[in-house]
């Protein structure tokens, strides 16, 4: 596996990453409150229970490889949540660090306006 912050201490990132646009959370705040609690409840449960969590993909899923899944999950489980207090947690150092790698090597045209780009206002309080 290649990590692409092993190449420069900027582009360390997040993944996944969840999107939605300005106009739902306009239109629809509590769909989106209500989406991210539920998304933070399950992986909270892979967290804490990783093999039930493995469990639970391998009964919905079962022509996966039962090792690789079970293997993959309790390497995973400690990191959904890494060095955050909480699930779903960024930083802006992250992603300006990673936007400004970018328009560096000019992928992006201009500069990212980073406290635009993501927000923890939907998530769980710690």
């Amino acid at each position: 596996m290649l990590y692409v912050k092993d190449y420069s201490d900027k582009l360390d990132y997040y993944t996944p990453v969840l999107v939605t646009n300005e106009q739902q959370i306009k239109d629809d705040p509590e769909l989106v409150k209500s989406f991210m609690r539920a998304t933070a409840k399950g992986y909270q449960y892979c967290i804490d229970k990783p093999e039930d969590a493995a469990n639970i993909l391998l009964k919905a899923v079962p022509e996966l490889d039962h090792k690789l899944v079970l293997a993959s999950q309790k390497w995973l489980s400690p990191k959904y949540k890494d060095d955050a207090s909480r699930w779903g947690e960024q930083k802006e150092q992250i992603w300006k660090g990673y936007s400004d790698w970018m328009y560096e090597h000019k992928l992006l045209d201009k500069p990212l306006e980073v406290s635009k780009a993501y927000t923890n206002d939907f998530l769980l309080q710690p």
